[in-house]
């Protein structure tokens, strides 16, 4: 395995992962979870496979292309069982693992039991959305409450400490060196997204961390070299 890849946070994972997917495609891929997901569609994985043992998951990871394999639960996919994920590991160049849930929020703070990295994560990608701006935390922060103040004052509108207070509480849920992550401000699609987002990423990168303000559905270019420089 080159790398496996963890996605965690709000606004965007999944278009991440389809754009690394789509980036990675001449390797050999898994896209999966630890959480929950939406499974991949045909545009996007070569292949799905739905609860497969570990002699199918190596057998489909055997080739190039990308791979979508999980647990079904109702629309969705769970994680796989250890054993198959093993096998994904052995097989996979590259592993893409969405690691996180926001009930298609915009951004989130963390239980103690969240992010579900996997123990073989290389890089993990933390994803912030800028359509968050100027909309109260209690409709754009998924578990907002566990903030005290934004539980107490649910109308506190997102700005740029809002959006700096979700990337330093995602940095620290993970539990990762901080060289492993990657803070990826995204759906900067006007010029004050993408001003609000220059001015987190200036902030944070003077306390060491690395960041990226983008919008993906526009340009993906840069994602996966960012991500993988060391």
């Amino acid at each position: 395995m080159k790398a496996c890849i963890a996605i965690i946070g709000a606004g965007g994972k999944t278009t991440a992962m389809r754009c690394l997917a789509h980036r990675l495609s001449a390797f050999s891929v898994l896209w999966t979870t630890t959480t929950h997901i939406v499974p991949a569609g045909p545009a996007d994985c070569r292949r799905r496979l739905d609860a497969p043992t570990a002699e199918e998951l190596r057998a489909a990871l055997a080739r190039p292309g990308v791979v979508c394999a999980g647990v079904p639960a109702g629309e969705k996919f769970t994680a796989l069982p250890p054993a198959v994920w093993a096998a994904g590991c052995e097989a996979a160049d590259y592993i893409l693992c969405e690691a996180d849930g926001a009930h298609r929020l915009p951004l989130k703070l963390h239980r103690p039991d969240e992010p579900v990295l996997p123990a073989e994560t290389t890089h993990c990608l933390a994803v912030l959305g800028l359509s968050a701006l100027g909309r109260p935390v209690g409709q754009a922060v998924h578990r907002y409450a566990l903030h005290p103040a934004w539980a107490a004052r649910p109308d506190t509108p997102v700005g740029v400490a809002e959006l700096c207070a979700c990337a330093r509480e995602t940095v620290a849920a993970s539990g990762l060196p901080q060289q492993k992550i990657r803070l990826l401000f995204n759906q900067a699609d006007d010029g004050m997204r993408l001003q609000a987002g220059r001015q987190a990423a200036a902030a944070l990168a003077r306390e060491g961390f690395v960041c990226r303000v983008a919008a993906l559905q526009r340009s993906d270019e840069f994602l996966l070299p960012w991500l993988l420089e060391r």
